[in-house]
């Protein structure tokens, strides 16, 4: 039988494990793409915390394939067989914590996981079994990156590396970061840059003058990000000199409106008896059942939260209309609805949001705002304008700070619009998300949000959203369509 080419994906989080932003979504579901083209793939995570939940373990078949010591360090290896593509899960030590991406502990997990990918790709080498192609997505995976190229090189076997950004880091590091993570500087690598090369490990970091993403640029075959507008951003701070290995890769979504609609009525199965399969009629009914009852009838362990700060913060509040432990009430009454969704980070506009909540209330008093803002890793500083914000406008504004994935894809469907305010973005999957709901965007027009969406005023009826310019709270609350719309 041909051996089918196989991929090794390294990423920090995953949809089919534990997710906190959109990057958990694209390596699992490229590597089923891949898969489905007939790849042999693996993706490779980091436990936090996923290995303690019995249930979810066994949901997705997980089971024991090494365990030892690596570097003074206890680790144990497990192969989820249930998932697609099979996911090999790394746990021991700081990576069972479930802070994904907490700044006290990050770089130590960066280092753990570093060493499991190392152990796992050594175990698998004694067996004659190697990748052809070594898939990282952004920074917390490049030291894995970079060992196993040093493993696979001193035994004359050269996989193709290819290292994605998804968010450039921007971060500069010292030569004491080899050793950190036990990354032997005189270690001799081919590379390419403008022309085939090799030299130790240290020269090489050298010439990337401790730019972290220059580095493994320079060590890898291929380096990729999400769209064209952003490869401008990430060429300008890795250096034009690579560019001839430089390219995009649009993100992608697995959501289609027939699936969404399903998953739907199977979560809330008392919507299923009033569809009229009238698309207009449909979202009216799925916006009231979301403003009026779903908002504050979710389930006992929702809104997820992964930052334990932020949650802990939240167990201190019931006043009216967040409920404890960041639970929501119901609005009153309905009214147009508008959502948003994304990581509590500055990039994603949320304060240009709230700036812009005087103006649209102004104009239309009767909407609404169902908002899902993800706190990560010290968020609470950024959430409690939010929170401010919802009892402030207490009959307009609802906030369910974390995951709660029994109204999430309901709000989408139920949404009039989906708002996009990004400073900036290297994509931005939730537009993709909200287009195949049927959900018209207002975007800023920025990144992938410019290419990915089309602005009705320019296209007309293939048009899918509106783009603003400039990102000011004005330009946002009165963007309109054209008048003959």
């Amino acid at each position: 039988m041909e051996r089918k080419p196989s991929i090794w994906m390294l990423a920090f989080e995953s949809c089919k494990t534990v997710k906190v932003g959109g990057l958990g979504e694209v390596p699992p579901n490229l590597g089923e793409a891949l898969q489905d083209l007939g790849y042999d793939v693996k993706v490779i995570v980091p436990s936090h915390g996923v290995v303690n939940n019995k249930d979810i373990m066994d949901k997705i078949g997980a089971t024991k394939i090494l365990e030892g010591e690596i570097y003074g360090t206890r680790l144990v290896l497990w192969e989820a067989s249930f998932i697609k593509p099979v996911h090999i899960i790394v746990s021991g030590e700081l990576l069972d914590d479930p802070r994904v991406y907490d700044a006290s502990i990050l770089w130590d997990k960066i280092r753990f996981y570093t060493y499991g990918v190392y152990f796992y790709a050594n175990h698998m080498l004694g067996k004659g079994v190697y990748p052809d192609i070594v898939h990282g997505n952004d920074w917390h995976t490049i030291p894995a990156m970079i060992r196993l190229k040093i493993l696979y090189s001193s035994k004359e076997i050269h996989p193709a590396f290819v290292y994605q950004i998804h968010l450039l880091s921007r971060i500069t590091v010292g030569e004491e970061y080899l050793g950190l993570y036990e990354l032997d500087p005189v270690a001799r690598l081919r590379y390419y840059h403008r022309g085939a090369k090799e030299d130790h490990l240290r020269d090489i970091f050298l010439e990337s003058r401790g730019l972290l993403e220059r580095f493994i640029g320079l060590v890898s075959d291929r380096v990729l990000t999400v769209s064209k507008h952003y490869l401008f951003d990430v060429l300008g701070f890795i250096g034009w000199d690579l560019e001839d290995k430089s390219g995009a890769i649009p993100n992608g979504t697995k959501w289609e409106y027939s699936l969404v609609i399903n998953n739907v009525v199977k979560q809330h199965p008392r919507l299923s008896s009033q569809l009229t399969r009238d698309l207009s009629r449909d979202r009216s009914l799925f916006r009231s059942y979301l403003e009026l009852d779903a908002l504050g009838n979710l389930p006992e362990n929702e809104p997820i939260i992964p930052d334990k700060g932020v949650e802990e913060k939240l167990r201190e509040i019931n006043i009216y209309p967040i409920g404890k432990r960041g639970r929501s009430y119901p609005f009153r009454d309905t009214g147009p609805l508008a959502i948003m969704s994304g990581r509590l980070t500055s990039q994603k506009g949320w304060f240009v949001l709230l700036k812009a909540f005087d103006e649209v209330f102004y104009r239309l008093s009767s909407a609404k705002f169902v908002l899902f803002p993800l706190p990560v890793g010290g968020g609470w500083e950024k959430l409690k304008p939010l929170i401010d914000a919802a009892r402030l406008y207490r009959d307009s504004v609802r906030i369910i700070p974390g995951i709660a994935k029994s109204i999430y894809q309901l709000a989408h469907i139920a949404a009039d619009i989906m708002v996009a305010p990004s400073l900036y973005e290297p994509f931005g999957i939730m537009a993709l998300e909200a287009m195949a709901c049927g959900t018209p965007i207002v975007a800023s027009k920025t990144g992938g949000l410019a290419e990915t969406v089309l602005d009705i005023r320019k296209y007309g009826v293939l048009g899918t959203c509106l783009l603003y310019t400039s990102p000011s709270p004005r330009d946002l609350s009165t963007s309109r369509m054209p008048s003959s719309a």
